[in-house]
């Protein structure tokens, strides 16, 4: 028995096709041949067989352009049972035109469900014509007595029922998106907030140390110059490399309300031997490839790599119940690239930690210094974060350590 999650859903061109299959076999039921139908029917002429079909025709286009143009859909569902009823003619139906139009009409009560719940107002207006005059024009051109009670219990009262189901389900969808795009503003917003304070930890201490290199260097700079130097040496390094941050971070700015957080030391990959030792804690075995050069980097890039290892791997630890995480981490000359694959199930919620959004940070972090970030599932079964962070070539950084290869912390 197949899972119920694979069973497709009739579409919505399915239910209004098996609405109208319906009504034409009831209307054309007593021509049919069936048994204990009535029999001695005079056989409706040519011409009249001819009507049929096009009114049949015209309801296989109409559920083919309900998705794209379902007000003409919507017309011809309305229209064609009109015509295919006045051909059989009264005598050779086995019910009421009433009855049997109210069964055609409900496959455009459903077309006009779904206009109400995506299409402007001014289209819904215009539907409600072809629907509401389809009776009267049935039975004046079939020369038959009206039926108004018949018209407000078979065509009015299915109609307000379609119009209050599709307003119903196009208000439900506005607040659904109208609550995703307040949450994704909010995480932005988060994130923006958090970028700014760690941008204002850099630039404090940036500042601070150019204030004490400056005023080293005038007092000592009439009786050591050579120290004087040096200090002015050190103050263009730290100014060029606070720049660098400040152009890639422009746009973290901070609010008014958060000049009181917390500001803590922010920090770098020199730290992802702490989050791999409280991974390992957690029953996760993960192994740590360092490729390239290890020399230090920009504190924004730094921080940034930091941040995306961090938030992968707790995706790893809260929703991937995975048993291995790699970590690779290849310095370039020109950018840092990152990895980190797991092999288990992949997160929910797009692969965030907090409900949806945190890959929503990384991406805007990433962003902030012109690089890019990918996350999704594997083919082969896990989930995969990549990233690449460009380094500004003209960006100070030291002869840091040589290391390549594998490091298992």
């Amino acid at each position: 028995m197949p899972s119920p999650l694979r069973i497709r859903r009739l579409p919505l061109a399915g239910w209004v096709a098996l609405c109208w299959a319906i009504s034409a076999f009831s209307t054309l039921r007593a021509h049919l041949g069936l048994p204990g139908m009535p029999t001695g029917l005079p056989a409706p002429p040519a011409w009249r067989w001819a009507v049929i079909a096009v009114a049949v025709a015209a309801a296989v286009v109409a559920c083919r352009l309900i998705r794209t143009r379902p007000l003409l859909a919507l017309c011809l569902l309305a229209t064609a049972p009109v015509a295919l009823i006045l051909a059989v003619g009264h005598d050779g139906l086995a019910n009421g035109e009433d009855q049997l139009l109210a069964q055609f009409l409900l496959g455009a009560d459903i077309v006009l469900g779904y206009l109400v719940a995506t299409r402007p107002p001014w289209t819904w207006a215009v539907a409600l014509v072809p629907i509401l005059g389809a009776l009267p024009v049935t039975l004046r051109l079939g020369d038959l007595p009206q039926a108004w009670t018949g018209w407000t219990a078979f065509v009015v009262l299915p109609l307000v029922v379609a119009l209050l189901l599709g307003y119903s389900i196009r208000q439900a969808h506005d607040y659904a998106l109208r609550l995703s795009e307040q949450a994704a503003a909010q995480s932005v917003m988060a994130e923006r907030l958090r970028i700014s304070r760690e941008l204002h930890d850099h630039v404090a201490h940036s500042v601070g140390v150019i204030a004490l290199q400056a005023g080293a260097a005038a007092r000592v700079i009439g009786t050591q110059p050579e120290r004087a130097r040096d200090s002015l040496l050190h103050i263009e390094s730290t100014s060029r490399e606070t720049l660098a941050g400040l152009r890639r971070m422009l746009s973290g700015l901070r609010m008014p309300h958060d000049e009181d957080a917390p500001l803590r030391p922010a920090p770098t990959l020199a730290d992802v031997g702490d989050l791999v030792r409280s991974a390992e804690g957690s029953g996760v075995d993960v192994r740590v490839d360092w490729a390239g050069r290890r020399r230090p980097l920009p504190a924004d890039v730094e921080l940034s790599a930091y941040r995306i290892i961090q938030e992968s791997l707790t995706n790893v630890l809260r929703h991937a119940d995975a048993a291995t995480c790699r970590i690779s981490v290849e310095y370039r000359s020109a950018d840092l690239r990152i990895e980190v694959v797991d092999d288990g199930h992949g997160p929910h919620h797009g692969g965030s930690a907090d409900g949806g959004f945190g890959l929503i940070g990384l991406h805007e972090r990433a962003a902030l210094l012109d690089g890019a970030l990918t996350a999704g599932a594997r083919a082969e079964g896990g989930f995969r974060v990549a990233a690449h962070l460009p380094i500004d070539p003209g960006d100070p950084g030291g002869p840091g350590e040589a290391r390549a290869g594998a490091d298992r912390t």
